[in-house]
């Protein structure tokens, strides 16, 4: 019996997909602490954005993502995190115009160092990407990468400062996409910043978008400290747009055991979006159901630049 060419997509989709979740567990994350630059929107699907992510959620998630669609989008918001994160304002721009699949995004955050319930943690992250995509009859091909600025001081434990880098690559295939993903390829600090290898496998389908992903740690040095961010993780999420324009619903979840002695968190994620062709609203929450059911609250408003040649 012949296959269809989207069967054959999918059969080659699935034979990825196993490979990778044989590879690498089904794993994923940042670290302990999420950047607030990730976004609004990232957050309310669990961060599942490796794969699937575009403009300022994919500087962060997969700076190779940038290239997916033509666009230019400023997002400017707030995060606040119930854990050592404490509160931070976050801006990010990025702009994919090229008919070349060239796009750079920059973003930055700011800690204020203020929590009410957990140790005061202040610093900066300043991300600064590039990337590039090609076309062909069997898909898409985008390559990226982003160099990372972080300074981080934190109540009873060295203080943090430096240049690291990720590296990643999408592979789109009609409506799906592969993504990988090295973050923190040179290591500042084994909790603040460290070495982990993400991997995402997504569907983007003209209202609804979900995505599956883990991550694990790399080794990050032969003497590790005991709260070292060596262990895995792992995060599912999806969206629902009505229409091409208006409300959209967001949710997900994620599994963190990264940090060894720490308690597993179960995060579960949700939000909403308000999109027009201009403009675009996120509100976005995770609260972990387990352990101490910390909350991280994200809102952020976006500015659109549409071009005709927008892809989905």
């Amino acid at each position: 019996m012949q296959l269809s060419q989207a069967q054959r997509n999918v059969a080659k989709l699935l034979e990825t997909f196993s490979l990778c979740a044989l590879a690498f567990g089904l794993l994923t994350g940042f670290g302990p602490y999420r950047p607030a630059g990730a976004g609004s929107g990232a957050l309310g699907v669990g961060d599942a954005q490796v794969a699937t992510g575009v403009g300022s959620a994919a500087l962060y998630a997969n700076p190779a993502g940038m290239s997916q669609v033509q666009h230019g989008v400023i997002e400017t918001g707030f995060a606040r995190s119930g854990q050592a994160g404490s509160g931070a304002p976050f801006t990010t721009y990025v702009d994919s115009t090229s008919s070349w699949g060239l796009a750079a995004g920059v973003g930055y955050a700011r800690e204020l160092g203020w929590t009410v319930d957990a140790p005061a943690r202040a610093g900066q992250d300043l991300r600064l990407g590039l990337s590039a995509g090609g076309q062909s009859d069997a898909g898409k091909l985008m390559l990226g990468g982003s160099a990372r600025y972080l300074s981080a001081e934190q109540v009873g434990k060295p203080a943090v400062a430096g240049w690291t880098a990720d590296f990643g690559a999408v592979v789109g295939l009609q409506d799906f996409r592969i993504g990988a993903v090295m973050r923190n390829a040179m290591t500042l600090d084994a909790r603040e910043s460290p070495r982990r290898i993400a991997t995402g496998v997504g569907y983007v389908g003209q209202h609804v978008v979900v995505e599956a992903g883990g991550s694990w740690g790399v080794a990050n040095g032969d003497a590790l400290p005991a709260d070292a961010a060596t262990g895995q993780s792992y995060r599912a999420g999806g969206a629902v747009q009505f229409g091409q324009e208006g409300l959209q619903l967001r949710g997900g979840y994620q599994f963190d055991q990264i940090v060894r002695g720490v308690p597993t968190h179960h995060w579960v994620c949700g939000g909403l979006s308000w999109r027009t062709p201009r403009v675009g609203f996120d509100l976005s929450g995770a609260v972990d159901a387990a352990g101490d059911h910390a909350a991280v609250v994200s809102v952020s408003l976006s500015f659109l630049i549409p071009y005709e040649t927008d892809g989905p």
